[in-house]
């Protein structure tokens, strides 16, 4: 059992800075993009992380354990490729953006993912309801970046170029 708990509160903390390093960096990487969409899927992004790092408070709470974060290096190596992208290739880099971000939205669902299959085998009833709406909401991000990430070329160069004329 104890094992267990290492590994459960060891993923908690993972997700739970996750989400704090997204809140803490999403206003300065939106500063360097210039596509429309991504800067909404950027806000979205922003006030989803502020719900779901609140929620996984209330986890903590459930818990009886005090709110805090483990160093997530994947989420921060992530996030520098998102901004080397959106800042050294304005127009191009959005590809770039979107794809880490992307990225960690599928390591979010993979964290999300293990806590709910955790929390059910050991009757966390209370946490589960948190945890599918948290996945439910990564889910339609990714969906989101991944249009951005791999969507089609031709109608992406046409919307840079209205998007840059609109700025300018």
């Amino acid at each position: 059992m104890q094992e267990f708990e290492r590994v459960y509160m060891r993923t908690l903390r993972h997700i739970y800075d996750t989400e704090k390093q997204l809140i803490a960096s999403i206003r300065m990487l939106s500063s360097s993009v210039t596509n429309l969409k991504l800067m909404s899927a950027l806000r979205e992004i922003e006030a989803q992380s502020q719900s779901q790092a609140t929620r996984i408070e209330g986890i903590f709470d459930t818990l009886y354990l005090e709110a805090r974060g483990e160093a997530s290096w994947a989420t921060t190596a992530l996030l520098r490729e998102a901004w080397d992208s959106a800042s050294s290739r304005p127009e191009s880099g959005t590809r770039g953006c979107a794809a880490a971000l992307l990225a960690i939205k599928r390591y979010e669902i993979t964290l999300y993912e293990a806590l709910l299959r955790w929390s059910e085998q050991y009757e966390f009833d209370e946490i589960i309801p948190n945890i599918r709406r948290s996945i439910a909401e990564e889910l339609v991000q990714a969906s989101i970046l991944s249009e951005l990430a791999f969507g089609d070329d031709a109608a992406d160069e046409a919307l840079v170029h209205t998007e840059r004329g609109a700025l300018h």
